[in-house]
C-alpha cells in the first residue's frame, strides 16, 4: 500500500471525529439561552441569525479558498479554535454586545470548517480512485456522528436546567476533542504555490451557464427555509407546550432517526434527480405546515423526519456539483454551495421573526409555508434545468 493510500485512508478514519464534534451540542437552546439571560427578544433573535449569516456569506468562499490554497487541514484547525472561543464567550459573557462577538466567531469558525473536510475525504477518494463512494462514505459517516450526536446534544439540553451555560461549557469541550482530532489528518494533495501570492480561480465554468444562476438563487432560498427559522421552531415548541430541557431529546431522536436512515443516502443518490428534489421538498412543506397547528406532538414528529433528512440533503448537491465540476479548487466549490444558503438566510429570519413578532407563531408559519409552495416549482424547474441536464451530458 503507497503512502498516499494509508494516508488516505486514515483521513477517512478519523474523519468521522470531524463529523461528531464539529455539530453545535447547544443548538436547541442558544435561541432561549439568549432571551433568558441576556434579555434579546424574538426580533433580535431574528437580526443575530442575520448577522449570522452576513459573516458567513462573506467569509465563506475565500475561506474555502484559504482551504484550497493553505491547506485543508489548517482551515480545519483555525475554524476549530475559533469556534471554542466562541462557546467559551457566551458562558463568560451574558450581555447582547459579547453575544454578537461569540456568534460572529462563530460563524467564521464554521466558514473555516465549511468545504475543507468534505474536499479533505474527495481528495482522499481521488487517491485512491474511488471517487463514486462520496456520497456513501459521507453518508456513513454522518450516520455514525448522528448517534453520537443524539447522546450529547440531549446531555447538554439536559444541563441547561442545572445552569443555563454548562450546554455552552460542553460545546467548548466538543471542539477542543476536535481540534485533538484534526492532528490525526494530513493533506493529500499539499498545496505548492505561494499561499500569500492571491491568484483567483477561474469559475467561468460556473459564470458561463446562465441555468446556474437560477439554480443558485432558489437553491439558496430552499435551504436557508431549512435552516433559518431552526430557532423559532424552538421557540414554537415551548410555546405550544414543550419544556426547554426535552428539546434535546426532539433534536436526539431526529439524530437516531438520522443515523438509521443514513444508508437509504446512497439509495436516493441512485434515484433520478428529479425524484430526489421532489422528497426535498415534500420535507420542506411539511415542516412548515405542521408548524400552524399549535400541535407541539405533530410538530416535534415532523421535525424529528427533517432533521434526520436534513443532515444528509446537502451531500446529494455536493455530489452533483463534484461530478459536474471535476477541479482543484474543491472546497471552494463546496463553500460557494454553503454559500447560496447563507446569502438568504440573511433576509428570511428577520422576515420570518417578525412574521412571528406581528401574528404569532401559527399565522407567521403559516405565511411562510405559503411563500415556500410558490418557490418550489421554480426549485424544481431550475435544477431540472441545471444539474439533470449536465449530469446526462
Amino acid at each position: 500500500m503507497s503512502s498516499l493510500t494509508s494516508q488516505a485512508d486514515r483521513n477517512i478514519k478519523y474523519y468521522i471525529w470531524v463529523r461528531i464534534f464539529t455539530k453545535r451540542v447547544f443548538l436547541p437552546i442558544t435561541a432561549i439561552y439568549f432571551i433568558d439571560t441576556a434579555g434579546l427578544t424574538i426580533k433580535d433573535i431574528g437580526l443575530l441569525s442575520a448577522y449570522f449569516s452576513l459573516i458567513q456569506f462573506l467569509a465563506e468562499v475565500p475561506t474555502g479558498y484559504f482551504a484550497d490554497r493553505i491547506g485543508r487541514v489548517r482551515s480545519l484547525r483555525i475554524g476549530t479554535l475559533l469556534a471554542a472561543i466562541a462557546t467559551t464567550t457566551y458562558v463568560l459573557f451574558q450581555h447582547k454586545a459579547a453575544i454578537y462577538i461569540g456568534v460572529g466567531l462563530e460563524a467564521l469558525g464554521y466558514s473555516f470548517m465549511g468545504g475543507a473536510g468534505e474536499a479533505l475525504i474527495h481528495d482522499s477518494l481521488t487517491a485512491k480512485k474511488q471517487t463514486s463512494l462520496y456520497t456513501k462514505i459521507m453518508s456513513r459517516n454522518m450516520a455514525v456522528s448522528l448517534l453520537a450526536n443524539a447522546v450529547l446534544v440531549s446531555v447538554a439540553t439536559y444541563t441547561y436546567r442545572l445552569d443555563p451555560r454548562l450546554p455552552f461549557e460542553l460545546g467548548t469541550i466538543c471542539y477542543l476533542i476536535l481540534l485533538w482530532a484534526t492532528y490525526y489528518l494530513s493533506d493529500i494533495y499539499p498545496p505548492k504555490s505561494n499561499p500569500l501570492k492571491i491568484s483567483i480561480p477561474n469559475f467561468s465554468f460556473l459564470t458561463s451557464h446562465k441555468s446556474m444562476l437560477t439554480f443558485g438563487l432558489t437553491f439558496g432560498i430552499i435551504s436557508a427555509l431549512y435552516t433559518s427559522p431552526n430557532d423559532m421552531f424552538n421557540i414554537a415548541l415551548r410555546e405550544y407546550g414543550i419544556k426547554t430541557e426535552h428539546l434535546g431529546l426532539i433534536y436526539g431522536l431526529g439524530s437516531i432517526v438520522g443515523a438509521a436512515v443514513g444508508p437509504l443516502n446512497a439509495y436516493l443518490r441512485s434515484l433520478p434527480a428529479n425524484y430526489y428534489i421532489l422528497v426535498d421538498s415534500a420535507v420542506l412543506l411539511t415542516l412548515f405546515a405542521s408548524a400552524t397547528s399549535k400541535n407541539p406532538y405533530l410538530l416535534a414528529l415532523v421535525m424529528v423526519l427533517a432533521i434526520s433528512f436534513w443532515r444528509y440533503r446537502r451531500i446529494i448537491y455536493q455530489d452533483y456539483l463534484l461530478r459536474i465540476y471535476p477541479n482543484s479548487y474543491k472546497a471552494t466549490l463546496v463553500s460557494t454551495l454553503n454559500n447560496l444558503d447563507q446569502l438568504n438566510s440573511i433576509w428570511l429570519p428577520i422576515v420570518v421573526t417578525a412574521l412571528i413578532y406581528e401574528f404569532g407563531v401559527s399565522f407567521g408559519f403559516g405565511v411562510v409555508f405559503i411563500f415556500t409552495l410558490f418557490i418550489v416549482p421554480v426549485f424544481y424547474y431550475s435544477t431540472m434545468r441545471f444539474i439533470v441536464k449536465k449530469l446526462n451530458k
